[in-house]
């Protein structure tokens, strides 16, 4: 069940990540007024042009063993456009054209392919969209740890816990920039995205966002309903 789990849960976060890290607020980074944890959110996700890191990804149990680690890199550019590379323990490539979303694992030499619409409307795309207004009217947003040399940690709960996917969201940032982002569901099992290096308006090689299935590829077509 923990394997399920974290399969399905950090496959959300990386998807999302990917297409939701760079958004539509002001590309200069500039952090507003604020006026509460919502609009402290909303200042803190403002988005840039595109954007790189390396990244970790595990799971915990409710007894705290941690399990499913992997490790990879992501270049994202607006609007959604991303490339996201798993290269250990296994290599997977998850990359997005702005139309079509590519999943490639080349050990079962399989491709599939999905539209990239309609995949914006979990809980972690909301927040790495910037869309805390509109997730306020689903979750408690609430600061429960800070300091002066800028470490922040905000905690989400569901207003609808019954019917909610997850218990708890908590996102962390350092220095105003997104460094971890937790999810527990209900058994109290948490996946953890942890992001290394991060980088804003790199410089981007030339068709990093495109992707043409391996020779011998059995291509699978999703229609994404």
């Amino acid at each position: 069940m923990l394997k399920s789990f974290v399969t399905k849960t950090l496959a959300t976060a990386a998807f999302t990540l990917g297409v939701s890290t760079v958004n539509a607020a002001p590309a200069d980074g500039a952090v507003y007024p604020v006026d509460g944890p919502v609009k402290e959110l909303s200042n803190l996700l403002s988005g840039h042009a595109s954007a790189k890191a390396d990244f970790t990804q595990f799971a915990l149990s409710s007894d705290g063993d941690r399990a499913e680690d992997s490790s990879g890199y992501f270049v994202v550019a607006r609007p959604n456009r991303f490339r996201w590379v798993t290269e250990a323990p296994f290599m997977q490539e998850i990359v997005s054209d702005g139309d079509y979303i590519w999943i490639h694992d080349p050990d079962l030499e399989q491709v599939t392919r999905k539209p990239a619409t309609g995949q914006n409307n979990s809980a972690p795309a909301m927040i790495l969209n910037g869309q805390i207004e509109q997730l306020s009217e689903r979750f408690s947003i609430e600061r429960i740890d800070g300091n002066e040399s800028g470490v922040a940690l905000y905690e989400l709960k569901p207003l609808d816990a019954e019917n909610a996917t997850f218990a708890r969201i908590r996102l962390l940032f350092e220095q105003q920039r997104i460094t971890e982002l937790s999810m527990e569901d209900s058994l109290g099992q948490r996946s953890m995205l942890v992001l290394h290096d991060l980088e804003y308006d790199p410089e981007l090689p030339e068709g990093v966002f495109e992707f043409i299935p391996p020779e011998g590829s059995d291509v699978i077509l999703d229609p994404g309903q």
